[in-house]
């Protein structure tokens, strides 16, 4: 049964469910509910008003299901909020379920919706979080005295919240995070093994089994879990991007575009259409920019750009990326089209310096930045970078160099 002093938020976006939903929790004596068409109007309630479990639509606008969940997790406030997921039935596969279990999600229930099934599933998920709830909040005050570098009672705490919740993967994870955090991997490492061991499906432990091989430099084995916690949630961006982190490491490049390609698309099921496929081509670049590989960014950005030929987005991250190749012949033609599409954009002209500075064309890199200037007089950067410029104009001036590379 639902307590009539639970306080539900039921977030979908169909007014019709969201008003039947009401009705039933209603009928079944609970007299505060929420309700929020979209993700955004259901973060500001969160924010607003105190909640004790979340009812959400795996489909809902702005944010779905899974989005939303990562958001709630995210937040050491909302953290252990009990979360159910809605969806029609048959319309989860098991990847849409893994990607729920990655984010401990506490039950799901399908539509249509029975006032049976409403009552059941929220009565058992709150019945069996208030089991777990002296768990979390020894979990919580742990970290919490982490961060007073408390870490005797951050122990004492950690032991309580293992007790209390023996049987649990998520606990022992959880535990696990935060002896991380205490610099204890030898206690954390044991905890994973632990949540494992009482759930081999549940990806979380082994990212944590992971990240510790990798900080031991045991690559291998750092591998091994990457690739086990990619396996147990492949829809997971996280879990997908450590994997491609670890391949590029293992010289296995088509093996990490794969699993970049997985991790941007992550749980949402796009169309084929030009612009989705430069999102997600400008998504691999961010990742392998960031990794080091300004190699392979190149390929994406060009890529994205041939679906998405006017955003200069993509073009000022493809000319970082020939940039951090020393292409710069390469990155002056590439600001030179994106001037095309926006001739006044002050970053490609702050871009541009950046290009000529590289060549050690520096009266060039110059009359770039005054363009800049010209254009937004109040922009910092651009003034300190030429102020730097026109020091080095002077001191080949005064060194008799009057020659510069060309541009």
């Amino acid at each position: 049964m639902i307590g009539a002093d639970s306080r539900v938020l039921i977030v979908d976006g169909q007014p019709r469910i969201r008003r039947l939903l009401d009705t039933m929790l209603h009928v079944s004596g609970v007299k505060t509910v929420h309700a929020a068409s979209d993700g955004n109007l259901a973060k500001d309630i969160l924010q607003s008003r105190p909640v004790d479990v979340v009812l959400y639509d795996w489909a809902t606008p702005v944010l779905n299901g899974v989005d939303f969940l990562g958001a709630v997790r995210a937040l050491s406030v909302t953290k252990f909020l009990p979360f159910v997921l809605m969806s029609g039935y048959g319309q989860l596969d098991d990847e849409d379920y893994a990607a729920g279990k990655n984010l401990d999600v506490d039950g799901y229930v399908f539509k249509p919706i029975t006032h049976e099934d409403l009552e059941d599933k929220i009565g058992d998920v709150m019945d069996l979080h208030g089991k777990m709830t002296e768990s979390y909040v020894h979990l919580t005050r742990a970290a919490a005295f982490v961060d007073i570098d408390e870490l005797q009672e951050a122990r004492k705490e950690l032991k309580s919240a293992r007790e209390k919740g023996n049987r649990s993967p998520r606990v022992w994870n959880e535990t696990g995070l935060v002896f991380e955090d205490m610099k204890r991997d030898r206690e954390a490492k044991l905890c994973y093994e632990k949540s494992i061991q009482l759930d081999k499906s549940y990806a979380r432990p082994y990212n944590g089994l992971g990240d510790i091989m990798a900080k031991e430099g045991r690559a291998d084995l750092a591998h091994e879990y990457y690739r086990k916690a990619a396996d147990a949630s492949p829809r997971s961006s996280e879990r997908q991007y450590a994997l491609a982190k670890s391949l590029l490491e293992q010289g296995d490049e088509d093996g990490a575009r794969i699993a970049v390609q997985r991790a941007v698309r992550g749980i949402h099921h796009e169309g084929d259409s030009s612009a989705s496929q430069a999102e997600e081509s400008a998504a691999a670049a961010e990742f392998f920019l960031s990794a080091g590989r300004a190699d392979i960014a190149e390929a994406e950005y060009a890529f994205a750009l041939k679906g998405d030929p006017r955003n200069v987005h993509y073009f000022n991250q493809l000319g970082m990326a020939f940039r951090r190749q020393k292409k710069y012949s390469e990155a002056l033609a590439n600001y030179k089209k994106a001037l095309q599409v926006s001739p006044n954009d002050t970053v490609i002209f702050f871009n541009m310096a950046l290009a000529f500075i590289g060549m050690r064309n520096y009266p060039a890199a110059g009359a770039a930045l005054q363009k800049a200037l010209m254009i937004n007089i109040n922009f910092k950067e651009a003034e300190n970078l030429l102020k730097k410029v026109q020091q080095e104009i002077k001191k080949q001036g005064a060194n008799g160099n009057g020659h510069t590379n060309g541009h």
